[in-house]
């Protein structure tokens, strides 16, 4: 917990706990010998959303589930930085 203290104290940082994909489709298919079976039904990423949490300044722009490619333009915003077509970017 020392990282929200530090996050409350602060009040400078936004602490961002996200995942950068979702994979989805875990299946336990059977027992086998006392042993389960475990697999992922999908090859690759899902198109799922992803658990994304926040606290601190600009937490408000995050909610609990996101597409992970939005993540982040939600973080340039909460930095202030709104121009997505601009490549050169000064932040």
């Amino acid at each position: 917990m020392d990282l929200i203290n530090f996050v409350s104290e602060d009040q400078e940082t936004l602490l961002i706990i996200t995942a950068d994909h979702e994979t989805g489709g875990l299946k336990i298919l059977k027992q086998k010998n006392g042993s389960a079976v475990i697999q992922w039904g999908t090859g690759s990423h899902t198109g799922e959303p992803v658990g994304v949490y926040a606290y601190g300044p600009g937490a408000e722009l995050f909610n609990g589930m996101m597409d992970n490619t939005e993540i982040h333009h939600k973080i340039l915003e909460a930095i202030g930085y709104t121009n997505l077509n601009d490549a050169n970017c000064d932040l």
